[in-house]
Parts: structure tokens; sequence; C-alpha cells
């Protein structure tokens, strides 16, 4: 007996049903940030897809030493980077069909990290460091979920886009293409 196209079609939906899937990440640079240091430094934000116990590792080590040279722990992770400063504070968005999910999703993450070079205030411990923040991965059927990160002063925090718009001055961040490109023409 042929299967139908609907029947093949139904049936790949069926097997995608609560797999986690790949998402959208969009970080933005708060304006707070922009107006914050008066000697502006050049911020490295790093996003990748994590197991738990390679969470639990970034937390252990804390930010310093994940931005290290000497760590390794951001080649491990194949984290993505996209870098703000006071002349290029373009927003980054990191699709969901980018190739690095492949290699991501091999190991079954249970988490989105998204961590930032801020400066460092003595008085955080690495456990509850505000630099970096850890979004649980949820199934999804066909359509990749967004998540919206903002840059702040001394935190990175999840938002809502209406809220992430709202800060960027209504301006929509750009494909990791297009600021890729940019970042290239202003050099």
């Amino acid at each position: 007996m042929k299967k139908s196209p609907f029947f093949a079609l139904l049936w790949a939906v069926f097997l995608l049903a609560g797999c986690v899937s790949q998402h959208k990440v969009v970080v933005e640079f708060s304006r707070d940030l922009r107006e914050h240091f008066t000697e502006f430094p050049t911020i490295e934000v790093d996003i990748a897809a994590v197991t738990e116990g390679e969470a639990s590792e970034v937390k252990q080590a804390g930010v310093e030493k994940y931005f290290a040279p000497d760590s390794g722990i951001r080649e491990k992770l194949q984290s993505q980077t996209c870098f703000f400063s006071r002349e290029d504070d373009v927003s980054f968005v990191l699709p969901s069909r980018a190739p690095v999910w492949r290699t991501w999703m091999e190991k079954k993450p249970t988490d989105i990290l998204v961590i930032a070079s801020l400066p460092h205030d003595p008085a955080i411990t690495p456990q509850a460091d505000p630099r970096y923040t850890l979004v649980k991965l949820k199934d999804s059927y066909v359509i990749a979920r967004t998540i919206y990160i903002l840059v702040e002063p001394k935190k990175v925090i999840r938002v809502s886009k209406a809220a992430l718009k709202a800060d960027s001055g209504g301006e929509s961040p750009q494909e990791a293409e297009q600021w890729v490109e940019a970042r290239a023409r202003r050099k």
C-alpha cells in the first residue's frame, strides 16, 4: 500500500513533537549600558546550547575563567561570539538554522547559555553571577522559538520581544550574516 504525502507529513510532525528544537537567539545591547561607561570596553557575548553538566562547569568556573584565553571552555562548547562596543552596538541574531545548531543538538542540550564579559563585581560569587543566564530549552513542534536577551551594565537578562524593541528604540535586530557584513564594512 502506497503512503500519501499527507500521511508522510503527519508522521514527520509526530516524530518532531516533543523534541527540543533549535531556537533563534536575539542579543541586544541596552541603552543603559551605552551610557554607563565613561571609557567604553569592548564586550564579548557568547551563546551556546549546553547540557546540564556543561552549565554546571560554567557556573563553577565563573565568567573570568570562562573568558580566559587558556580555559578552553568556550572552544569545548563551540560558543558563538558577538562583540559590542561604543562604535559597534548593533544587535545580533543567531538564527535557528545556523549550522552550529547541528553540532549542539547532537549532545542533547538542556539550556542555552548567554554569557557576557562585563566588568567584574567582587561582591558576586560565580554561582550567583548575573553576567550570564541559562534559558531552558523547551519542546517545540515545527516552529522555532525566539529567545530575547538584553545585556545591561551589570547583568544579562532574558526579556520579551516588546521590552527588547522598546529598549532598542524600535530598531529591529540584524540577522547574523547582516551583522557580520556591517562589522566588516565599518573596519
